[in-house]
């Protein structure tokens, strides 16, 4: 959780200060802010067995994977709408704080990962 914690409030505060920082530096921050996503997708993806049972672990996955590569598609298009409507520097703050609006989420699947599996459950 705590890797989780970082790297989006990492991945957002490089969002926020490639809005703020001149080109050059937006430039040479551009590789970090990249690393810090593809920390926290390694860490989310890692994380998606521990959150089911052994039985049902393969069709978490699926679903997680389904999800991820749906959102992916859709994310380019509904940004670039958002940013036509609401110009680009707010459609980069807006993401930047979905980003951050993924962390109290994270922490609402604590509880269920830590919670027994029973093989009754749903």
């Amino acid at each position: 959780m705590a890797t989780i914690v970082i790297a989006q409030t990492l991945t957002a505060a490089g969002i926020f200060a490639v809005l703020a920082l001149p080109l050059s530096a937006a430039l040479a921050l551009l590789p970090v802010l990249g690393v810090a996503l593809n920390g926290i997708t390694t860490v989310i993806y890692g994380s998606v067995p521990s959150y089911a049972p052994p039985e049902r672990r393969t069709h978490a996955l699926s679903v997680f994977y389904t999800i991820t590569i749906g959102t992916a598609a859709l994310a380019p298009p509904v940004s670039g709408l958002l940013g036509d409507l609401i110009g680009i520097p707010a459609a980069i703050i807006t993401i930047a704080l979905l980003t951050l609006a993924t962390i109290p989420l994270a922490f609402g699947l604590v509880g269920d990962r830590l919670a027994p599996h029973s093989p009754h459950s749903n």
